[in-house]
């Protein structure tokens, strides 16, 4: 190997900032080249040339959220296929895969695909976006839509006011709700609520805080502990609900959450429906807060 500007052959390796123009953007990614003793000029061999190309193309996708070529391989061994089933399993063409694999970037849409059939998670927050846009609004859903929006921010704010765990958090869950029923004939979140052995709970509760967690607005500490990683957003709820969500805190602040906790397994709501069933919101008018 010869440096091409001064015919040196003594060569060292340097790990070397690089910034490379993709498609129409400046992306500065930092990768071994070897580098002449002599005037210091990087030449990169093929395989470096490979890293290079993968390392630029995998800092555009991280930037705008997609998939980096590693995380493609991950999902494809952890299915363990090769790429001919992964492949067949994606209903793409082999091509497309070796090309997501090195340094050819997959559209938003086929981003989007991967994601939908090889990531549970991405795949359960789908479908609880999709319910938000079908449920209809009854009296099991407090007479509105469900919003994963809401029941996020909602989330949010009794995580960060309160520290209780989850077994406490599904209570509050449930009084925000029914509270604001009680008041306005209109729950805040259109969360179904269920009757469990440990109280009222939302609806595939577990399945809400596992999308919370995937869409890293909250951080699972152990199984029954979060931490909020970005705030409520308190504007998304009008005045008689921001008022429900005060009030429940006020209760948790002067008596605790243990207070709320046996107090749910005394609603009428809770003693009155059968077990795995769901709680209608009616039962709000008897509410014992």
């Amino acid at each position: 190997m010869k440096c091409l500007k001064c015919d040196s052959t003594d060569f060292e390796t340097k790990n070397l900032r690089f910034s490379s123009e993709l498609k129409g953007e400046t992306i500065d990614v930092i990768i071994p080249s070897y580098v002449c003793k002599s005037c210091q000029n990087p030449l990169l061999d093929t395989q470096q040339m490979s890293v290079y190309r993968r390392t630029v193309a995998d800092g555009y996708r991280k930037k705008h959220n997609l998939l980096t070529s590693h995380e493609i391989i991950e999902y494809r061994t952890k299915l363990g296929m090769n790429q001919t089933e992964f492949a067949r399993y994606l209903n793409v063409g082999e091509a497309s895969i070796k090309r997501w694999e090195t340094y050819f970037i997959q559209d938003a849409s086929q981003d989007d695909h991967i994601r939908l059939k090889c990531d549970e998670a991405y795949a359960e927050t789908n479908f609880l976006n999709i319910q938000s846009q079908h449920s209809e609004p009854d009296i099991f859903r407090g007479n509105r839509k469900f919003s994963l929006e809401l029941f996020q921010h909602v989330a949010l704010f009794l995580i960060e006011q309160t520290n209780a765990s989850i077994l406490f958090l599904n209570k509050l869950h449930f009084y925000v709700d029914f509270l604001n029923f009680h008041k306005t004939k209109r729950g805040v979140t259109g969360a179904r609520y269920v009757t469990l052995k440990y109280g009222p709970c939302p609806d595939e509760y577990k399945s809400l805080y596992e999308t919370l967690v995937t869409m890293r607005v909250i951080e699972k500490i152990d199984a029954y502990i979060f931490k909020t990683l970005v705030s409520p957003d308190l504007s998304l709820f009008d005045d008689d609900e921001r008022e429900s969500l005060l009030s429940i805190l006020e209760i948790v602040k002067k008596k605790g959450v243990q207070h709320l906790y046996h107090l749910s397994h005394q609603e009428k709501g809770f003693v009155e429906t059968n077990e795995c069933d769901f709680i209608s919101y009616a039962f709000a008018e008897d509410l014992k807060i």
